[in-house]
């Protein structure tokens, strides 16, 4: 690339950062309350809050997953803390289907 000159000035050409994507982790927060769960932001990115339900979704860095249940565990509003297994689950639809089409196929003799 070339430089480019703006008012007598020499600006050099800036190298791009790569996009580094990280990864989120959902974790599912029971809480004692519906107006309790809002002091959850402090500890993630809030998702969803159920009223009815009282449990709210939040999304943590997935090196911090573990120190964060710790902590939301101490809480005192805190009934139970469980993880979202979203990423154990295999999303590749389209071989499971044809897994289950043949498996039904074989059954009916066909």
């Amino acid at each position: 690339m070339t430089d480019i000159i703006e008012d007598k000035e020499i600006i050099k050409p800036q190298t791009i950062r790569p996009l580094d994507v990280i990864g989120r982790v959902p974790l599912y927060v029971y809480c004692s309350s519906f107006k309790s769960g809002r002091q959850l932001g402090r500890y993630g990115d809030g998702g969803y809050v159920s009223q009815k339900g009282h449990f709210s979704l939040i999304y943590v860095n997935e090196a911090e997953v573990e120190e964060k249940i710790e902590q939301l565990n101490a809480l005192k509003f805190v009934k139970k803390v469980s993880r979202g297994h979203m990423k154990e689950l295999d999303l590749n639809f389209s071989e499971a289907f044809a897994k289950t089409n043949l498996e039904v196929k074989e059954e009916m003799g066909l």
